[in-house]
């Protein structure tokens, strides 16, 4: 939109050659676009005023009565800077990626792996979840092993199909290699959480749960982010509490249960998820840059583990 302010009803804009308004009328604002001039005009509408669209040139031109020009053409220009404003800061854009799909494979590969290794030797005990042992025993590795354990085959194949599924979008929004990271320090984090949530009492849990839900808090922390950039709705609550509320939804469905469900261990992947998904959402074009490390951030997730159980290993 570009509003064509005159003073005085001779004056005709000088892009708008030979163009005479009828008697009574002056040109307020000139289109190249018909949508955009009818836009124009509902604005005007609404004010109260009449418009007329005249096509001259191939372009669409709004005049106005003489003695509402300047009204109108103020109100047009706050149109404009609004707009100009949410085109520049207010949408929410972001690049996708590819997903990875040998990331997903050695996702699955890692956990059927560490699942047949505990089952030939007694690493369960030394690489669980510990809440005494890793707050006074400064075991903190434990935070990362803990979620290569499984309890049975049920609990690793559930954790392997909606991993990979919340998991997928991760990585369309940050990377494979840099969306994985970020599942592995969110079920980290939560780990972590969960254990000084229980401290001093003993608690012990497994599984790449904490994790999942992690993935699951990502991209609940990403759709906050997106909602809170754009503000342009028709709701009457806030939009961020839309994904917010999804998110919870899902872990209420899925995170909580009987049993040994460890809901603490789902909410606290969760609540880190969300941190770290709103976080990444305010810098997602640095992970553009990231793509080119991928090899990095993956050798880095692994080191992570094998550091861990390293750690772990000696202890």
């Amino acid at each position: 939109m570009a509003s064509l302010k005159g003073i005085g009803s001779s004056v005709v804009p000088t892009d708008l050659v030979d163009f005479e308004p009828d008697e009574g009328l002056v040109a307020v604002a000139v289109f190249d676009d018909y949508v955009k001039a009818g836009d124009a005009g509902l604005a005007i509408l609404a004010m109260g005023n009449a418009y007329w669209m005249i096509l001259h040139d191939e372009r669409y031109v709004i005049c106005v009565v003489k003695n509402r020009y300047a009204a109108i053409s103020a109100e047009l220009d706050l149109l404009v800077a609004l707009e100009a404003g949410r085109v520049r800061g207010a949408r929410f854009e972001y690049q996708e990626f590819d997903f990875g799909w040998r990331s997903f494979a050695l996702y699955a590969a890692v956990l059927i792996a560490c699942f047949v290794w505990q089952g030939r030797a007694d690493i369960v005990s030394v690489g669980r979840v510990d809440s005494v042992a890793m707050v006074q025993g400064s075991q903190w590795s434990r935070a990362v092993t803990a979620l290569t354990l499984h309890a049975d085959v049920v609990h690793l194949v559930s954790n392997l199909i909606s991993g990979m599924g919340f998991a997928f979008f991760v990585c369309r929004f940050f990377g494979a290699a840099a969306g994985w990271l970020l599942v592995l320090l969110s079920g980290i984090a939560g780990n972590v959480l969960n254990a000084l949530v229980y401290y001093p009492e003993l608690h012990y849990s497994i599984g790449a749960s904490t994790a999942v839900f992690g993935a699951l808090g990502l991209l609940t922390g990403i759709g906050i982010w997106a909602a809170v950039l754009d503000p342009d709705h028709r709701l009457s609550l806030p939009r961020w509490l839309v994904p917010l509320f999804g998110g919870l939804t899902l872990l209420g469905l899925f995170g909580v249960g009987d049993g040994n469900v460890d809901v603490a261990a789902h909410i606290s992947g969760f609540v880190c998820g969300v941190v770290f998904g709103a976080l990444g959402a305010c810098v997602q074009r640095w992970f553009s840059v990231l793509q080119r490390w991928s090899v990095a951030c993956s050798a880095l997730s692994l080191g992570l583990l094998a550091l861990a159980w390293y750690a772990r290993a000696g202890a």
